[in-house]
Order: C-alpha cells, then sequence, then structure tokens
C-alpha cells in the first residue's frame, strides 16, 4: 500500500481514487501484492502473470501498466513496455514516473522525437528535466535548440562542472560556429570574468583564421583579468603549436597540478595534451625516458575508442594528473572514462573497480562505462556478469558503430569463454557485420 500512495503523489493533480485498490477483491489484492514481490526477486514472468490476472478483473488503474511495463524493461521488451506506460499515460497523463519511464524507454528504443516530446511534458513539471531535453536535442544533432534549453536550464540552477562538459561537447560537435561564437559572447557579456568562455572563443576565432578578432579577444582578456595565469595557459598551446614534447609536457604538470586555473581549464589541457600525443608520429626523449608498458590485448580495443595514446610512453604522469583533477571534478565523465583507462593500463584493478561503480552512478546511460565494467569483470572471468553489462552497453548505444562493434566481439569473446558457442559465433557475425569508415 506504500508503494501505491508514493506512485499517486508523483501525480500533482490525480483523479481521485485512480490508484487506490483498497476497494478491489481479496483476489485482485493477492494477485497485484504477489506481482510486487515476484518483481521484487526477479521473477519477472511470475509477475507479469500476476499483473494480467489483475487486469483480467480491472484494467482501470495505471499501476497495472506502469508495473508491467516495469517487468517488461527487464526482460528487455521495449516494445511491449512501451505500449503498457502509454496506455498507463492516457489514464495518469501527468504521472512523473510513468513519464520518466517512457523516456527513458524511448531513449533505449531510439525514439529520440517522442523522447523529445515526453521530456518537453516533463520539463514543464519539473525544469530539471531540461537538463535530459538539451542531451536529447544533442543527440539529434539539433544544437542550438540543445544550447538554447541548456541556457535556459542554467538560469534556474547555476553552472557546474555538467554544464561546462556538455556546453564543451556541443561546442565541438556543432559545426554552426558563428552561433558558437555568438553563444560565448553572450556568456561573457554577463561574465566579463569567465576565463573560460575567453580561451573557447580565442580558440575558435583561432580555427576560423580570424587573426585581428583573435588578437583583440586576448587583450580583452588581458582588461578584465590582468593578473590571469592565462598566459600559461597560451604559452602551453606555443608548445603544442611548436611540436616541442618536452615544455609540453612541463607546462601540462604545473597547470594541472597547481591551483592557479579552474578545473574547466586543467580539463581542456590534458585532452589538449591528450590530442597532441596522439597526433604525433614520433616522440622526443621526455615521453621516451621510461619503458613503454605493453598493452594487454583484451584492453586494446577499449584504448583504440579513446583519445590517449597508450603506445607513446610512459602514462604515470598523466593517470596521476586525471585522478588529482579527479579529486576535485567528480562528476566529469570524460575525466571519470580516462581515468578508468589509465588505472587499467597501469593494471590498479582495485583502483578501477571502485570507480566503475561511481561513474555507472553518475552517467547510467553511457555505454562506454559499461563496456569498462564489462572488461573488468571478464578479466575475472566473471563472464555471465560481463555479459550482462555489455548488453547493458548496446541498449544505450547512439550512432557510434565503433563502440557498437566492439561490445559484439566483447560478448562473443565471454560468451566463447562460458563454452556457449552458438551464441559467441552470433555475435561474432553481428561484430563483422558493422562496417567503419576509414
Amino acid at each position: 500500500m506504500m508503494w501505491i500512495c508514493f506512485f499517486a503523489q508523483q501525480n500533482p493533480n490525480p483523479p481521485s481514487n485512480i490508484n487506490d485498490i483498497s476497494k478491489t477483491s481479496k483476489t485482485f489484492k493477492k494477485h497485484f501484492f504477489d506481482a510486487l514481490s515476484n518483481r521484487a526477486v526477479e521473477q519477472y514472468e511470475k509477475a507479469i502473470k500476476n499483473l494480467e490476472a489483475c487486469l483480467k478483473l480491472n484494467h482501470t488503474l495505471p499501476v497495472l501498466y506502469y508495473e508491467l511495463a516495469q517487468n517488461e524493461i527487464s526482460l528487455r521488451f521495449y516494445d511491449s513496455a512501451k505500449n503498457n506506460l502509454k496506455k498507463a499515460l492516457e489514464l495518469d497523463p501527468n504521472n512523473i514516473e510513468i513519464l520518466k519511464s517512457l523516456s527513458e524507454t524511448h531513449f533505449i528504443l531510439k525514439n529520440f522525437d517522442e523522447r523529445i516530446a515526453i521530456l518537453k511534458k516533463l520539463s514543464k513539471i519539473n525544469p530539471k528535466y531540461q537538463y535530459n531535453l538539451a542531451r536529447t536535442y544533442s543527440f539529434t544533432q539539433q544544437y542550438e535548440k540543445a544550447l538554447t534549453v541548456l541556457n535556459e536550464y542554467q538560469k534556474k540552477y547555476g553552472y557546474d562542472s555538467r554544464i561546462e562538459s556538455f556546453k564543451n561537447q556541443i561546442y565541438a560537435s556543432s559545426k554552426n560556429r558563428k552561433f558558437i561564437i555568438t553563444d560565448l559572447e553572450k556568456t561573457i557579456d554577463k561574465n566579463p570574468k569567465n576565463e573560460k568562455a575567453y580561451l573557447q572563443l580565442i580558440s575558435l576565432y583561432k580555427k576560423n583564421n580570424q587573426e585581428s578578432k583573435y588578437t583583440e579577444t586576448i587583450e580583452r582578456l588581458k582588461q578584465a583579468a590582468p593578473n590571469t595565469p592565462m598566459l600559461e595557459y597560451f604559452n602551453f598551446q606555443n608548445y603544442l603549436n611548436s611540436g616541442d614534447t618536452l615544455k609540453a609536457t612541463e607546462a601540462m604538470e604545473k597547470i594541472t597540478s597547481g591551483g592557479s586555473f579552474s578545473q574547466n581549464i586543467k580539463t581542456k589541457v590534458l585532452n589538449d595534451f591528450n590530442n597532441f600525443k596522439a597526433q604525433r608520429a614520433n616522440t622526443t626523449p621526455a615521453t621516451n625516458s621510461v619503458t613503454k608498458k605493453n598493452i594487454n590485448k583484451d584492453l586494446e580495443p577499449l584504448f583504440k575508442l579513446s583519445t590517449i595514446n597508450f603506445n607513446q610512453g610512459n602514462t604515470e604522469s598523466l593517470l596521476k594528473a586525471y585522478q588529482n583533477n579527479l579529486k576535485t571534478d567528480s562528476n566529469n565523465y570524460d575525466l571519470i572514462k580516462n581515468t578508468l583507462l589509465l588505472q587499467m593500463h597501469q593494471e590498479k584493478w582495485s583502483n578501477a573497480k571502485k570507480l566503475i561503480e561511481t561513474g555507472i552512478e553518475k552517467h547510467p546511460s553511457q555505454p562506454f562505462l559499461y563496456l569498462i565494467k564489462g572488461t573488468i569483470l571478464a578479466q575475472e572471468n566473471k563472464h555471465n556478469n560481463a555479459i550482462t553489462n555489455f548488453k547493458d552497453g548496446l541498449d544505450y548505444i547512439v550512432d557510434d558503430l565503433e563502440l557498437e562493434r566492439t561490445l559484439y566481439f566483447k560478448l562473443a569473446k565471454s560468451y566463447n569463454s562460458n563454452g556457449e558457442l552458438e551464441k559467441a559465433k552470433k555475435y561474432q557475425e553481428k561484430g563483422e557485420k558493422i562496417e567503419l569508415s576509414n
């Protein structure tokens, strides 16, 4: 009964008694509570049978369709779950729990237009869902809409590293540089001392070969923040541009270990340094001063999906920098992902096992994290659990053929280790059918 009360409270204006089962028969109540008990112990098929028995007695309660959907989601019967959630929503149109579950199901089914419609409705009930709406616009490459909604969200809830990271993704993905420049100029107008916005704006003007704007914006930064340590960052960029690996490494370590820079700047420096190393055909003596660590063949597919170049020199200083940055920016997905990969490369398995749990808790819809967790479990010969995580990762894939292909091959390997050769062959063939563009 407590669950029913909770469910009803999610709807600000629920129709009277719509979820009240107090007047139903004893038979109904028995089936209903048996269904709840079944789901609690993961007996989803039995739960569905009990709920279907309830529906034969009373088909007007949205909670029945909602519960049916939850069991079907656990069984990965997503189309049927979607239909039952729609039925529940017809009976209880503003119920947040139904809307949330339907939104998540649309995401798994890649029904992004439908998900957007649901998230718009949720955002009217609670503006916090604007963040998810912006995310979905981004998935569908509607970057201007994503940025507009994200700015509205920011006005209500303030600025944090999660928004900063998301905005950076939009800036990097959108081909409309003019729109991005306009957004950054507006950001600076609101906060003239926003050094991060200046940095991004300077970078864009540089990419656009707008030298006068580039120089002018640097001068604006100097006037707005005359004591800014950002000049050290520009020196770092110059070292990258000139290919001076030794000085670039020293500057990276100085910026990321010191207290003069914001976490966002440190993250950008790490990303820029990673890209620099990945693009270098040869390394200087500085990066070769420590013997290269052989790459674990089981981990190699994951490393290929990363911006970090694991073949070039020592990664210990890079791992130290990432771990230090993660202490002050624990929600940053890119930091979590790259720290995990570096920990695995250095065979710091206990640290990686702790961090992957935190990462999935903070970012439950990131398929790469399930690939990492499954790989860690496979290393421990826990192939059944690994298979579950690889499949969870596939559920969250959005237009990433290389990651999808890697997950299929990982599934094939774990099924093969379990002696399930037919399933191993099935997933191996699925992976081989995916053609990657060069």
